[in-house]
């Protein structure tokens, strides 16, 4: 019964924007997930190792079938949301007026919805050849940061990261407004927290891609070295 009701969905304009939303909020919550996964980073190897393979050892299972559902929900999202892009391309072609004139409530992550979602696609093949399809044997930890200490790969990772913001801080608005959450008296309030919810991620990502970048790990070890060289 279920994918009756998801072709029908498909087939309608206003079914199809749902839906976009829908896979879009649910994309939304992982990448918070992700943020905090990430900032376990930050309590270290031995803890972030033992987590992992205890999730892993766990649910041997689980981390397979996220993996497929995400992926499924990511597709969607993209294949929706180029399917809404051509019908408004089309629309503006009958209406003769142009896509890209800014009107009065655009925004810059309004107008480059379609670029930033290019941005994070491009990324997201990067991010898995890097990660997924890789040797594992050094650990996460040590994999995961390792790639902070590579300049490019930092560089990369904050341009991705701030698409993804710009994507979001409009998206969630968006999500709201099509699946029918949005009224005078708290949109401004939706509004407001799109904006902090994509700052939080940015800023979130960033920081622990510069702590690993910045050495900021290794201070403690290196203190730690110098006082054990002074009491000898």
């Amino acid at each position: 019964m279920k994918y009756p009701f998801i072709l029908r969905m498909i087939k309608s304009s206003i079914g199809r924007k749902q839906l976009q939303a829908i896979t879009g909020l649910l994309l939304a919550v992982f990448v918070i997930w992700h943020l905090a996964a990430n900032l376990l980073l930050l309590k270290g190897e031995e803890w972030y190792n033992g987590l992992i393979d205890k999730v892993l050892y766990s649910f041997p299972y689980a981390l397979y079938v996220i993996e497929i559902g995400l992926f499924t929900v990511f597709l969607i999202h993209i294949f929706i949301g180029l399917w809404l892009r051509y019908e408004n391309w089309m629309n503006s072609r009958v209406r003769k007026y142009s896509i890209t004139k800014w009107h009065g409530g655009r925004t810059v992550s309004s107008s480059t919805m379609l670029y930033t979602a290019l941005v994070m696609f491009a990324y997201l093949i990067f991010h898995l050849l890097h990660f997924k399809f890789t040797d594992h044997s050094m650990g996460f930890y040590q994999l995961v940061t390792s790639a902070f200490r590579n300049t490019m790969y930092v560089g990369i990772y904050t341009f991705a990261f701030l698409a993804l913001g710009l994507h979001m801080s409009h998206g969630i608005q968006s999500a709201f407004q099509t699946l029918g959450i949005n009224h005078e008296k708290y949109n401004q309030f939706i509004r407001i927290l799109s904006y902090i919810i994509a700052a939080i991620l940015f800023a979130g990502f960033t920081f622990v891609a510069a702590y690993f970048y910045l050495g900021l790990d290794i201070k403690p070890d290196i203190e730690n070295n110098l006082i054990e060289a002074i009491t000898e």
